[in-house]
């Protein structure tokens, strides 16, 4: 297993989230509220943040018919081309907005029908199989048309994609003539961070070259599953604009991970929080009181672990439950596994024990109660 940090692609893909900036601020103060422990203070991220917001704001009305109102989302216009069209590669963010151009309508349309069919199967690696599949699709409005419709995202999200497929090349030129407009302001910005990208990636992957699954461990506090990472070759970016987020992009030589720039101090954070028993013990059962949650926690346990088919079964958005599903892993009643290509959601059972019996041990639930206690049996 071997790690390679990519400069210019880290740049490349923060350039491509950097209109997301414009609600990264609710959402870095949305975590702070949930728990202020979780994530640190940085002065310059948050004056960063307020820079970004100020200067995107006069574009807030291209920023919100091409990205959803979440970090990441998972049907963003980019999101939905750059997970067929990989940035790997490219030389500089001008390159990779000129191949977008060079795309026609059939290479969109099957850029957007093969992310929707990777998300809906949970599938990490690329697959010709699913291309094809998606080829097939592209070709045939009403499936493209059909596909979008069982998308378990609101309305308004859903009418927007029917336009993306109802005029590709359009919406693409416009997409990438905004990305145009912005990008001295990202360059201005993002050298702010630029230095300090290069050498923490290059630090990083040093170390995990030199200590392999160890480093990962210690590195994430074994928070992150090392069989996420156990590709021949691990590509890794760093990122200035999600900085305290790790995003997984499948498997295979196109893929990677853009690891955020600050998510060492928020997993040693997270660390520090999950040896204060009593803390996870409470964090457990707040989640375990949230009807939403418990039903996707029931849903897991009963073998369901694609967001779209627990979205459908709850009747909620695929981002309400990838909203829940984040919590439920940073409490780690679930964990993540993989199998070959795909992974999927597994509940913690041991430690849901480990919870319960803690709990007993701290009501002195030992058993039988002294009758002058309660004068109630309790059986274990």
């Amino acid at each position: 297993m071997r790690f390679k940090f990519y400069p210019i692609e880290s740049r490349i893909f923060d350039f491509l989230q950097f209109p997301t900036m414009i609600y990264a601020k609710d959402h870095y103060e949305k975590i702070k509220e949930h728990d202020d422990r979780l994530v640190p203070s940085y002065v310059d991220y948050l004056d960063f943040l307020n820079k970004a917001d100020a200067k995107l704001k006069p574009y807030i009305k291209e920023i919100e018919l091409f990205y959803m109102d979440n970090i990441m989302g998972e049907y963003d216009f980019i999101g939905l081309i750059s997970n067929a069209n990989r940035i790997i590669g490219y030389k500089c963010e001008k390159e990779y907005l000129d191949m977008l151009l060079g795309l026609n309508d059939k290479d969109i349309s099957k850029s957007i029908a093969y992310s929707i069919l990777s998300a809906s199967d949970n599938n990490l690696e690329y697959s010709e199989e699913l291309m094809t599949r998606a080829e097939a699709i592209s070709l045939d409005r009403t499936d493209l048309i059909a596909l979008i419709k069982n998308l378990p995202i609101e309305a308004s999200s859903k009418w927007t994609l029917f336009l993306y497929i109802e005029e590709p090349v359009k919406y693409m030129k416009m997409y990438v003539e905004f990305m145009y407009r912005i990008l001295p302001i990202f360059t201005e910005l993002y050298g702010l961070y630029e230095e300090e990208v290069n050498r923490y990636g290059q630090d990083l992957v040093k170390f995990l070259n030199e200590n392999g699954t160890k480093g990962l461990e210690e590195k994430t506090y074994s928070i992150l599953d090392s069989k996420i990472m156990d590709n021949e070759e691990n590509s890794i970016f760093i990122s200035a604009t999600l900085q305290f987020a790790i995003y997984i992009s499948g498997l295979g030589p196109y893929n990677y991970i853009a690891w955020g720039l600050r998510m060492e101090e928020a997993f040693k954070r997270m660390k520090e929080m999950s040896e204060n028993k009593i803390n996870e013990r409470v964090q457990v059962f707040k989640n375990l009181g949230d009807k939403t949650r418990y039903q996707v926690i029931k849903l897991i346990a009963s073998g369901e672990t694609s967001t779209k088919e627990i979205a459908q079964a709850l009747g909620v958005s695929s981002a309400t439950i990838s909203y829940h599903i984040n919590n439920l892993l940073q409490s780690k009643i679930i964990k993540i596994d993989r199998t070959e290509n795909r992974y999927s959601y597994l509940i913690d059972h041991e430690l849901l024990e480990e919870i319960i019996n803690g709990l007993k041990e701290d009501l002195k639930v030992n058993g039988h109660m002294k009758p002058d206690e309660t004068g109630i049996e309790l059986i274990k």
